[in-house]
């Protein structure tokens, strides 16, 4: 989120990912498409939080983990 070159490769992941999204999309389902995407990045908006803010160690290991998968599950998706 603050690294420099890392939060370039993660800027350059999500326009690729979203390229993909936009190329499957069945045109009449944009805005269900949006509705999707952005609950998605709630839910990982507070996975983030709970990570870092989390009262219990577990709890922020856990959202971490979780966290993790979703950003590597995106990435699944990309070639090289």
């Amino acid at each position: 989120m603050f690294d420099g070159a890392r939060a370039d490769t993660i800027q350059s992941e999500r326009a690729s990912v979203l390229d993909i999204l936009d190329a499957i999309m069945p045109p009449d389902q944009g805005r269900r498409v949006l509705s999707w995407r952005v609950e998605a990045k709630m839910a990982q908006a507070a996975l983030l939080t709970r990570a870092t803010f989390g009262s219990d160690i577990r709890i922020q290991r856990r959202a971490q983990t979780l966290a993790a998968r979703n950003v590597e599950a995106c990435r699944a998706l990309l070639l090289g």
